[in-house]
Parts: C-alpha cells; structure tokens; sequence
C-alpha cells in the first residue's frame, strides 16, 4: 500500500494518508475511513473501490477519479463536452497531454475514471460496463 500511497502523492500531488487502504483480491485497492476500518465482518467488502495495479501504474475507479481528483494538483484532464460525450460512450480521445501515464478525467465540477494517455490518444480505462450507449 505504501507503494501506492507514494504514487497518487507523487503523480497528482494527493495525500491519502487520513484513509486506510485495504487490499481486494490480488490487484484491487479500496478506500475506508479510519473509523470503518475498525468494523471488521467476516465476508463483507469495506471501503470503496479505488484502484486496481496495471503495468503502467494503476487504474483508477470512476469513484476513485472523484476522491483523489478533488485534491489532484497535476495530471488532470478536463474535456469539452463533445469528449465527454464521447468517453462516456467508451472512446478513446485524441489530446495532446505533457506526459505519458495515467490521467483522471473530468467535466466541470464531474469527474469521470481514468485514462492512460501514450502520447497520441488518451485512452479509456473506465469499464464497457460503466459506459453509457451512443
């Protein structure tokens, strides 16, 4: 977890130090209060779902995008409505960002998952399932 508490400090400038994080499965990361961690249930998922590892960092949940996007002070991008429009449906977007890695995404005061960008096109990481139809 320190790994990638160090991470969302270093890459969008977020300390998450006032949470628990708490592993879910082999590669998922979830977020709880401090005051929630200490509810321990047999078999009840805590928390909610953050991240999850990927070669080229992590990905970050829709949910993810909000809680770490409100603090983030670098590696945000915020498209015009036709691009929203068009990452809701599940498209990948031509930008021309500073670097590559992961991006989380927004539109006005709404932020919408994450991105990795390969220095051509922004590409979405928000699930088929999470996506709206054209």
């Amino acid at each position: 977890m320190s790994e990638f508490l160090a991470w969302i400090r270093e890459w969008f400038g977020v300390d998450l130090s006032g949470f628990s994080l708490v592993r879910s499965g082999k590669k998922r990361i979830r977020l709880l209060t401090k005051e929630a961690a200490e509810f321990y249930v047999k078999d009840v998922i805590r928390g909610v779902y953050l991240a999850k590892k990927a070669p080229y960092g992590y990905i970050i949940s829709v949910e993810g995008s909000y809680i770490i996007g409100r603090g983030a002070s670098r590696h945000v991008v915020e498209l015009t409505e036709e691009e929203f429009r068009r990452w809701m449906r599940g498209e990948d977007i031509a930008v021309e960002l500073p670097e590559r890695g992961v991006y989380l995404v927004k539109f006005g005061p709404v932020f919408a998952g994450s991105g990795y960008y390969n220095g051509k096109v922004l590409r979405n990481l928000v699930p088929k399932s999470r996506t709206v139809e054209p």
